[in-house]
């Protein structure tokens, strides 16, 4: 069976006077039934630290074109007293 994996980035949440970046490809999943990805990675190092993340995205948002998308979001790992948050699309397959 085929599989495919989307990219995706972006920047969390404004906590403790920061912001850090975050990008990075998803893990494969097979193509052409339901599925979600694993996603993991860690942030930009700002502010003296970065954080840890691992989560999968939601299910499949099918496009009338056949190609598809993912929702994300989760909490990053707690680092230097805090946590940032990060939500957002993967590209499309």
């Amino acid at each position: 069976m085929a599989e495919h994996s989307h990219s995706y980035s972006g920047t969390t949440t404004y906590d403790q006077g920061h912001i850090h970046h975050y990008g990075g490809v998803t893990a494969k999943a097979p193509s052409g039934v339901p599925h979600d990805h694993c996603m993991e990675g860690d942030t930009t190092f700002n502010h003296g630290h970065h954080h840890d993340y691992v989560t999968n995205t939601g299910p499949a948002i099918n496009l009338p074109d056949g190609r598809h998308y993912h929702y994300f979001q989760t909490m990053v790992k707690r680092t230097d007293g805090h946590v940032h948050y990060i939500c957002g699309y993967t590209s499309t397959d």
